[in-house]
């Protein structure tokens, strides 16, 4: 699933790196996941008690970014924003 791969690309080249060693190897055996695993439990279709971590922890990445590095959420009714993250 493409779209999968961007998300975890995003992960691993944004938080994978300041993670420590136990949740660095919790999130390589998440990886071993089927992808349609991988997709439920990021979209909350599916609950696992052992990956929950890993899935809020991805699910949690700013969609992109502004210029000035401000992460932007698509969903968010705030305007897309953090609240008090500016205008």
């Amino acid at each position: 699933m493409r779209e999968l791969d961007v998300l975890l690309e995003r992960y691993l080249t944004g938080r994978y790196p300041a993670l420590g060693p136990a949740e660095q190897d919790l999130f390589r055996r998440f990886l071993e996941l089927p992808d349609p695993d991988v997709a439920a439990l990021l979209l909350g279709h599916t609950r696992m008690a052992e990956w929950e971590w890993v899935a809020t922890d991805i699910t949690r990445l700013p969609a992109r970014e502004l210029s000035d590095g401000t992460p932007v959420y698509e969903c968010d009714p705030a305007g897309g924003r953090l609240p008090g993250a500016g205008p």
